[in-house]
């Protein structure tokens, strides 16, 4: 039993690769981020990216870039443009997009919210909008 508690330490430090961190400014100006960075200095595992205009995003990082899981989110004083849906997008207001990136951009299934209601639901490939459905109505 001894033995393994040894071993503890061990694989604590190995389970935590990623420090939590700030980075201002992230990406551009009026931006930051906050949450697990790796050895480069850029974001990697879980976090959130905030800008002053309102956009958001927590969720997966990897290698400076939204990567897995996140909820992005747009604010009603700021317009959202979806294709190709990234960091920069501009169009939509007041949107809450949760799906899946991939260095970076939307790839996946995507459900679009507007004042917690579901709008639409889209999938995505490489930040390009391939379908979009309504939500099925009860």
């Amino acid at each position: 039993m001894m033995k393994y508690l040894a071993l503890l330490p061990i694989a604590f430090m190995l389970g935590t690769p990623a420090i939590a961190e700030t980075i201002n400014p992230y990406q551009e100006k009026g931006c930051a981020y906050d949450g697990d960075v790796g050895k480069d200095g850029k974001p990697a595992g879980k976090g959130t990216w905030r800008c002053q205009d309102g956009r958001s995003y927590t969720g997966a990082f990897k290698n400076g870039k939204f990567d897995g899981q996140g909820v992005y989110t747009v604010s009603a004083n700021r317009e959202t443009f979806i294709e190709p849906f990234n960091s920069n997008s501009t169009k939509f207001r007041n949107m809450v997009l949760s799906g899946t990136f991939k260095k970076g951009l939307a790839h996946g299934k995507f459900t679009a919210s507007q004042n917690g209601e579901t709008v639409f639901i889209m999938k995505c490939e490489n930040g390009m909008i391939k379908e979009v459905k309504l939500p099925k109505t009860k």
